[in-house]
């Protein structure tokens, strides 16, 4: 009796391990905030920066974290002159414009036998006497290809977050909605002035909680422009956005989001990516400043806490 007693104590106790051991094995990779001064407004969460290690270059490096794109890439002018330093990056970089079998790390995780590409002439040229200094060099976008098949959970109060082959317990019990994935991107389940549309989740998109068309954008707001925002914001283009106050509901996962603001580019130059993937507007990360949110890739599944 004392030892069946014993036996399901130990049962007991290796349960209670594994659920420990899976709640605390996440590997956080620490994220900046980065700032900019757009149409004279300084924008404190404009960006997010992850820092960057290329195996072979002692150097830091911060990428952009952007889910609304789904290939990671390396600017060219702001790479090109670590090349005379590390050949194999030029040995890796194939006839189509893609670093091949690359090792990176973010944080203490390390990325083997990626693919990255290349955008040759984008990016600042970081001058010559700045190329071995401390202080970290921008040289890309990490992109959604780098997390498909996996749990993504960004914790934006820590700054930080963390990519796991299996959903952690103490996430288990949120309610989840289920998004569908265009090319990788994730689209997302709203509820606009009491219809169901898809929006493109974008972490790119920092300043904005909602992007539309000007078309949609007056559905839903009164007819005065409050804000507006020009610079080259979009991949070095020049372009303006226009934002207005949102006066009509909004809700995701059943609770309504208030205090919104909606924006529209004045020559429409997005209007075609909501068009090719059939969503309604763009959504970022202002909505979740005070939350966690689960992406799991793997079920198509979106948990906030």
């Amino acid at each position: 009796m004392n030892r069946h007693k014993h036996g399901i104590s130990l049962i007991l106790l290796f349960f209670i391990f594994i659920g420990c051991s899976q709640k605390q094995s996440l590997d956080w990779v620490p994220f900046n905030w980065e700032g900019d001064t757009i149409s004279g407004k300084y924008i404190e969460k404009a960006y997010i920066y992850v820092p960057v290690k290329i195996d072979g270059l002692p150097y830091n490096f911060t990428m952009q974290f952007d889910l609304g794109t789904y290939q990671s890439v390396f600017y060219g002018n702001s790479l090109e002159p670590y090349f005379a330093e590390c050949p194999f990056l030029m040995d890796n970089l194939d006839s189509t414009g893609m670093f091949r079998n690359l090792s990176l790390q973010m944080g203490v995780i390390d990325f083997d036998s990626i693919n990255i590409g290349y955008k040759k002439d984008f990016g600042d040229k970081i001058p010559e006497d700045s190329l071995h200094s401390k202080t970290p060099k921008h040289i890309g976008t990490i992109a959604a290809d780098i997390f498909q098949d996996k749990f993504l959970i960004i914790d934006y109060k820590l700054n930080r977050f963390a990519i796991s082959d299996f959903l952690p317990a103490e996430y288990n019990d949120l309610p989840a909605e289920k998004f569908e994935l265009t090319a990788g991107i994730i689209r997302l389940p709203f509820c606009i002035n009491g219809k169901d549309y898809k929006l493109m989740f974008d972490t790119g998109s920092s300043p904005f909680q909602l992007v539309t068309t000007k078309e949609r954008v007056l559905d839903i707001s009164g007819s005065v422009i409050v804000d507006s925002l020009s610079g080259p914001l979009w991949w070095g283009k020049e372009i303006t956005f226009y934002g207005l106050e949102v006066n009509k509901s909004i809700e995701f996962a059943g609770k309504a989001l208030g205090n919104s603001r909606v924006y529209y580019d004045k020559e429409g130059l997005w209007n075609g990516i909501y068009d090719s993937f059939n969503v309604w507007g763009i959504t970022g990360n202002a909505y979740f400043f005070n939350n966690t949110i689960i992406i799991d890739y793997k079920n198509k599944l979106f948990r906030v806490k």
